[in-house]
């Protein structure tokens, strides 16, 4: 794990990270616990929850609690703040991970498949927002992690259904910074460019263990040269939701190696 940032940075938060199981929400959870952040990661699957609370407890020496929780329901999204303000009385960061994905040519894709995607990851994003951005407001602050994907607005074609999604995200990104602001609650998003996790190979591009396939073509469009890692894009996350990064609110910063300019 890659000690970019301060040791302590994040010392008396408390932070929720959806879809915390796996990947860059693992990643930003594992992370968040090293600098000093009570964490808890909620998902849908109790043994994944169970394994990476595991791994970030091998790698960080941190207890990390865990929720499990379907972000499209809003009485299991009440369940996930209750739990969070139980353990810890308060909470001051949540990072917004959880995600659907799968590839489906447009002309073909049944509105089961388009709503599924969207009530996963813009839905959910919002239900989880608002169930716990009234304890921000009342304490005097906090910080809003979106995860999205880089340039929204230029389309995802084979998904358009996560593209919709996120550029929705986005959208609220940049409302809730206006509205919140007041309250120095502030929101950001982040992009990452082309990581190779398991969610991106098995779940969203069918591949199983094909990671070299799945990503061969992306590292000549990246003018830094090299794919990215699950430590670039939490490390990036952290910092967003850190004090470092207190006169920050309503960005989308994209972390993939200059991908979006290329």
């Amino acid at each position: 794990m890659t000690r970019a940032l301060a040791p302590g940075l994040l010392k008396g938060d408390a932070a929720v990270v959806t879809g915390g199981a796996s990947g860059i929400g693992l990643g930003i959870a594992r992370h968040m616990a090293a600098l000093g952040a009570d964490v808890v990661i909620s998902g849908r699957s109790a043994d994944r929850l169970a394994t990476a609370a595991a791994t970030i407890r091998a790698e960080t020496g941190v207890a990390c609690s865990t929720y499990v929780c379907d972000v499209r329901a809003e009485e299991q999204v009440a369940g996930l703040r209750d739990h969070v303000l139980k353990l810890f009385g308060t909470v001051t960061i949540l990072v917004n991970n959880a995600a659907a994905n799968f590839e489906m040519p447009a002309e073909r894709m049944t509105s089961r498949a388009f709503t599924t995607v969207v009530d996963v990851d813009l839905v959910g994003t919002f239900l989880v927002t608002r169930a716990l951005v009234a304890d921000m407001i009342s304490q005097g602050g906090g910080a809003v992690l979106n995860i999205v994907v880089p340039d929204a607005e230029r389309g995802f074609p084979g998904y358009a259904h996560s593209g919709a999604a996120k550029a929705g995200i986005i959208s609220l990104t940049r409302s809730w910074a206006r509205e919140w602001g007041v309250h120095q609650v502030r929101v950001n998003a982040l992009g990452p460019g082309p990581v190779p996790t398991e969610g991106v190979t098995r779940n969203m591009l069918g591949l199983g263990d094909d990671v070299g396939r799945a990503f061969a073509e992306s590292v000549d469009r990246i003018p830094l040269g090299r794919l990215g890692t699950v430590d670039d894009v939490a490390v990036a996350g952290c910092f967003l939701c850190s004090r470092a990064a207190a006169w920050i609110t309503g960005v989308s910063l994209n972390v993939d190696g200059g991908m979006n300019v290329a």
